[in-house]
Order: structure tokens, then C-alpha cells, then sequence
């Protein structure tokens, strides 16, 4: 394998733990008893947290890259005005590349918190 296919297996690899993480994590969340304070912020955690880490990794990832280059996402590169901009670039092209997956997990998420907050409304005795 080379280099090229190894980080298309580690952005597909991100992509399934941005999709799966935020349900599994809500899930989670909702199964084990506490404070519904200490819920709510490990329910935001669930699904906001897997997308803050994938970003920050792609990001940490690409910057080391720096060779004078930018706008090399497409093909066309031109050169860059400093690191600034390839930093810059670099955290847009992530968000952008993220932005997908992501929604889609948050929303697998808050549909199972919606099913889970349900659920538990039903099973709670009248007192």
C-alpha cells in the first residue's frame, strides 16, 4: 500500500467514527443513571466531541505538510503567502470535509436522544 492509500483508509476511517460515534456516545449516555445535569453535558459531549477530535486531527495531520504550496485539495496549486494562509486553507478544507459526516452523526444522535427521552418518559412510574 502506499502512502496515498493509507490516508484515504485513515479520512474513511474519520469519516465512520464522525457517523457512528455521536449515536453510540448518546446511547450511551442515556442508558447509565445520574444527574440529569451530568447527562446533559455528557449527551453535548457525545455529539459534539467526535467532531472536535476528528478536526483537530486532519488538521494536525496536514499542517506538518507544509512545502510552499497551496490549494493543492483540487490539484491546482499555486504558491502560498506564508504559513498563514496554508494554515488557513487547512483548517477550511477540514471543516469542509467534515461538515457532512458530522451532521449526519449529530443527527443519528438527536433522533436517538429523541427515542431515548421518549422511551424513558414511558417507563417512568406516575408518582
Amino acid at each position: 500500500m502506499d502512502l496515498g492509500q493509507i490516508m484515504a483508509l485513515l479520512i474513511l476511517a474519520i469519516f465512520a467514527m464522525l457517523i457512528i460515534a455521536p449515536p453510540v456516545g448518546v446511547w450511551r449516555s442515556l442508558s447509565r443513571p445520574a444527574a440529569a445535569a451530568s447527562t446533559g453535558l455528557r449527551v453535548t459531549l457525545a455529539l459534539i466531541g467526535p467532531s472536535v477530535v476528528a478536526f483537530v486531527g486532519v488538521v494536525l495531520m496536514w499542517l506538518p505538510g507544509y512545502t510552499g504550496q497551496c490549494g493543492g485539495w483540487l490539484g491546482e496549486t499555486s504558491p502560498c503567502s506564508g504559513f498563514g494562509q496554508y494554515a488557513s486553507e487547512t483548517l477550511y478544507w477540514a471543516a469542509m470535509s467534515m461538515a457532512m459526516p458530522g451532521l449526519l452523526g449529530m443527527l443519528l444522535g438527536v433522533v436517538l436522544l429523541v427515542f431515548g427521552l421518549i422511551r424513558r418518559g414511558r417507563t417512568r412510574p406516575a408518582a
